[in-house]
């Protein structure tokens, strides 16, 4: 390993350690349900401790001297982000429609004594299909948090960490090319790591973003590993790879692209050694990912229904399918990727309208629906990646076309190239890359493009680049400014939750396809029975499907500020 100085080698430490913390967690979880064990509060505890023993190795071998007060420091901060990550998602409740479904259910079942290497659950439970089915490489370390804080939403803090995470690593990518400022590392380390889907997400279960922050550690383990095929580096290539492999059926699709595109950037440039160690650690990873770790549901799932991906791929496109304007139907994946990359961003409402019309509009335009969706807390269906996406992407492949025809260097241009293929390919392989969430890796391709474009040529330009990170920036706050509307979201809950708990009744509820529900009722203690509720005597749960008779009399308690400031701000906009 080249040598380093410990400002650069405190950046990997940290990105090791905390994306570590979570992957440990689910390694460890998954032997404890192989020798027929559950979770228990200890498994993210221990994962973490194993993340610093591993940091300390780390330490050694990156620095020769003076390691110490390195990994002490890096030790520090990987403990304050992943304490700050616990506290914040806590205070969040979310309220987004899968995440409310079944992601926190899978974390309540794994938490409540559920091993799904040993039983499936019960036909009868909630999204039952879903759980028994579908890997666990996001929930289970979400449960594992569920575990020890008896919290069901601290289980989003896992978000928060392995976006620090890839931010940390690719801080530390940059130091080691060593060509941009200081100032310039962080700004794209931002806009790599802080995703509009891994933005849009943090507040919730969904795995998408999540997905997004390992696909970006892998890219970045695999760039360095292009640079030198240092063991650390094979280390966190093949522990991320062994994550994704569970993370959800395209993520599998996802990461053998990726493989192969390191495997073949490392023949093409005849690296030979690099290229065997990448192969055999490629190949370790993907068995112990799919036939140990992934052992539920890939080999369950094969013994049991001769499908390792069952309930199979057909079902999978179908539900894809229920959320896409009819117009959609007789399109190939490029016609309906370009559709949805020059539109405004959208959220349509396909169960009332399956065939909305869908205005083309001109890149870096805007107008209320672009703005009114894209500060939505989730991710829009048409232009998901923000209202200006189209116009970075495009003119960030302008700027790199013509930085590499005014001055083309073969030798750093190749990797570029073939990364941004790579990219492009695994995009374009899924049916469905229309629809950013199931795509997020596609938002790095414009990004890369740009930074590269400031490699070759960083001086012409420059103010036009730098508007561009700007817009680029923009874009993402849209992202960021959803969060006080989820604060105020759950602002709402808690007051409702208290007033229920105030009122001293068992309460009437019917759960519907949200049985989450239960657990929030759970957590504030209080008592309720399950009865079925006619919609004229029904109130429903706040940002939910959930119903509830409301108790008589209803207390009237004082609101928090930040209750009535949203009513007097709507009470303003509709008198």
């Amino acid at each position: 390993m080249k040598l380093m100085d410990s400002r650069t080698c405190r950046w990997f430490l940290i990105g090791f350690g905390l994306a570590n913390s979570v992957i440990f967690t689910f390694i460890l979880m998954s032997f404890t349900f192989i020798l027929g064990f559950n979770l228990a509060f200890w498994h993210f505890p221990l994962a973490i401790l194993c993340a610093l023993l591993f940091n300390y190795a780390a330490s050694r071998h990156m620095l020769k001297s003076g390691y110490g007060p390195v990994f002490i420091s890096s030790t520090w901060i990987i403990l304050i982000i992943i304490s700050l990550s616990v506290l914040i998602a806590g205070q969040f409740y979310d309220i987004s429609f899968d995440g409310q479904m079944y992601h926190l259910d899978s974390a309540f079942h794994l938490k409540n004594g559920w091993n799904p290497f040993v039983r499936e659950l019960p036909s009868g439970v909630n999204q039952a299909l879903w759980l028994n089915h579908y890997g666990k490489g996001v929930e289970a370390p979400e449960a594992a948090v569920y575990a020890l804080t008896n919290r069901i939403e601290t289980t989003k803090s896992t978000n928060f960490i392995m976006l620090a995470a890839s931010f940390c690593l690719c801080m530390f990518f940059l130091l080691r090319i060593n060509h941009f400022s200081y100032l310039k590392n962080l700004l794209f380390s931002f806009l790599l790591s802080c995703n509009p889907v891994t933005v849009y997400q943090l507040l919730n279960t969904y795995v998408d973003g999540q997905l997004a922050s390992y696909l970006l550690c892998f890219a970045l383990a695999a760039c360095l590993l292009y640079l030198d095929a240092d063991r650390l580096y094979l280390i966190l290539m093949a522990s991320v790879l062994m994550v994704v492999l569970n993370i959800k059926f395209s993520a599998i699709v996802f990461a053998a692209v990726f493989c192969a595109g390191l495997l073949l950037a490392l023949l093409w440039s005849r690296q030979i050694k690099s290229f065997r160690k990448v192969l055999i650690a490629c190949t370790l990873a993907t068995g112990i990912g799919t036939c140990v770790l992934g052992y539920f549901p890939y080999v369950i799932n094969t013994v049991k229904y001769h499908d390792p991906l069952y309930p199979g791929l057909p079902m999978l496109e179908s539900e894809a399918a229920k959320i896409a304007p009819a117009s959609f139907e007789h399109m190939n994946r490029f016609s309906m990727f370009f559709v949805s990359f020059f539109s405004h961003t959208n959220d349509f409402h396909i169960y009332r309208e399956k065939d909305p019309e869908i205005p083309p509009k001109i890149p870096f335009t805007f107008n209320k629906t672009d703005l009114y969706n894209a500060f939505k807390p989730s991710v829009a269906i048409m232009a998901g990646f923000g209202p200006f996406f189209s116009g970075i992407s495009i003119a960030a492949l302008i700027f790199f076309v013509v930085s590499v025809w005014r001055r083309p260097d073969r030798k750093v241009l190749f990797p570029i190239l073939f990364l941004l293929g790579t990219l492009t390919c695994s995009v374009f392989i899924l049916s469905q890359a229309w629809w950013a969430r199931y795509v997020p890796q596609l938002w790095f391709v414009p990004v890369i493009a740009l930074v590269a474009s400031e490699y070759f040529q960083p001086q012409a330009e420059r103010k036009l680049r730098n508007l561009l990170y700007l817009i680029a920036g923009i874009n993402l706050s849209f992202g960021f400014a959803s969060f006080p509307f989820v604060y105020y979201k759950t602002a709402e809950i808690k007051y409702e939750l208290a007033q229920l708990k105030a009122s001293g009744q068992i309460i009437p509820v019917q759960f519907t396809y949200y049985t989450s529900n239960r657990i929030r009722l759970t957590e504030h203690q209080i008592p309720f029975r399950e009865v079925n509720i006619p919609n004229d005597k029904a109130v429903y749960m706040i940002s939910s499907s959930s119903k509830y008779i409301l108790p008589e009399p209803i207390p009237d308690l004082p609101k928090p500020w930040v209750l009535q400031i949203g009513e007097r701000l709507e009470h303003r906009i509709h008198p």
